[in-house]
């Protein structure tokens, strides 16, 4: 393995802290801000609709590959998911969920098209074996935004008011993107159009593309990146495992807060066990990803898929039993460890189904296909939780989480191209 770089791991910690952060302000503060003013379980299960945005983000990813920077991108849209927190933290004193709800769906697409930028400028800066050797790294680094959000913001937010709960989120976001925008390298762009000739040079007999041959590459250029990612080898079971490998795990987490607020834990314990929680799945993620990149994908995917699926139980245990604060927190801790390593294979997994010249496109698509299931399941999880109560319900998660249990045996377990980038 490469020997690890101080430059790279900065700027591998903050723009993934960039990205993890807006995702736990749309999906962790705003439940429970949901929760805390008392709204229904169905109104707190539909924020994972704010899926919706990352499930299509696949439609206009290309546009990222093929103009401007995408270290340009990245830290741009982090501005503006700052300005956006600030809109939220400004409406949520009057509870008004109309406008709060259209503040958050218009932060969903930003922070889509910022995770399009962050995953390809990865792909873009980090040759192969550098990409898994950081990819505890950066998972490390947004479960860090996720204690931030889901728990230092959270219990900030409790003991004080959710103005300033989501107003310091805000001032993190600008203040990371100020960060990024001064570490983060200056990789050579690789624009997909330049990888469509056929080598002879433009229409004119010159050297290189000629000016129309260039606006002719662009637009072909979106249709090679669709076409390129579904027609990988082995592309159905790829796709198949995309879409179910989180699938139980998503009905899980959308309903976790419920159940535990039924259990008697108020909001700022529950920032705290967010955290512990959050901490622990960053032990998971940085472990797994050491593993990952010693061992290779090959020997890790399918025990840390099948230990992440497997911890679904625990909940079942909690909804029927009701343990105390004291017995919960060891469980949530272990749940918490086990989805960091699988988080950490299933990372590597999607990064070695990209190919290089449509890094951001790629790996948009890949997520896209696994957000395809999350929303929906995540949306359908409160009527079903009111319908079953919570022992049912967390039932139905685990059987949800069985078919990628059988998929994950039979995935292609080696990179799409084995040839390494330049860092």
């Amino acid at each position: 393995m490469p020997p690890r770089s101080k430059r790279a791991l900065l700027w591998t910690s903050t723009t993934y802290f960039g990205e993890g952060l807006p995702w736990s302000f749309l999906h962790q503060m705003g439940t429970e801000y949901l929760t805390a003013i008392g709204a229904s379980a169905t109104q707190i299960g539909s924020t994972s609709l704010l899926h919706l945005a990352v499930t299509f983000k696949f439609v206009w990813s290309p546009f990222l590959d093929l103009f401007g920077r995408k270290r340009t991108w990245l830290w741009v849209l982090q501005i503006a998911l700052g300005l956006g927190m600030f809109v939220v933290a400004a409406l949520s004193p009057s509870r008004n969920l109309a406008a709060f709800w259209v503040v958050l769906s218009a932060l969903a697409v930003v922070h889509a098209t910022h995770d399009i930028a962050c995953d390809g400028f990865y792909l873009q800066a980090l040759d192969t074996k550098s990409q898994a050797l950081y990819s505890g790294t950066r998972l490390a680094a947004y479960r860090l935004a996720m204690i931030v959000g889901s728990s230092v913001l959270v219990v900030l937010a409790g003991r004080t008011s959710w103005l300033l709960g989501f107003g310091a989120a805000g001032v993190l976001m600008i203040l990371t993107a100020i960060v990024n925008a001064i570490v983060m390298p200056r990789p050579p762009e690789q624009k997909p159009q330049t990888d469509e000739g056929d080598g002879s040079g433009g229409r004119d007999g010159r050297d290189g593309p000629s000016p129309a041959d260039v606006r002719l590459a662009k637009p072909r250029a979106f249709l090679v990146a669709y076409r390129s990612f579904v027609t990988q080898p082995q592309a159905v079971l790829v796709l198949s495992f995309l879409l179910f490998y989180r699938l139980g795990d998503i009905m899980m987490f959308a309903m976790s807060k419920p159940l535990l607020r039924d259990l008697g834990v108020d909001t700022a314990h529950r920032g705290v066990l967010n955290g512990f929680g959050t901490g622990a799945s960053i032990l998971g993620v940085v472990v797994g990803g050491a593993i990952v990149a010693r061992r290779g994908l090959a020997r890790c995917l399918i025990p840390m898929i099948y230990a992440q699926n497997l911890a679904i139980p625990l909940y079942i245990g909690m909804a029927v039993w009701k343990p105390s604060f004291g017995s919960i927190l060891p469980i949530v801790l272990f749940e918490q460890l086990v989805a960091g390593f699988g988080m950490a294979a299933s990372t590597v997994f999607l990064m070695q189904r990209c190919r290089r010249a449509f890094s951001a496109s790629h790996f948009a698509m890949a997520t896209s296909v696994v957000s395809l299931a999350s929303t929906f399941s995540g949306y359908a999880s409160g009527p079903l939780n009111t319908r079953l109560g919570h022992p049912l319900f967390f039932t139905l998660a685990f059987v949800a989480s069985l078919p990628s249990l059988v998929l994950v045996l039979f995935v292609p377990k080696t990179p799409i191209e084995t040839e390494p980038v330049a860092t």
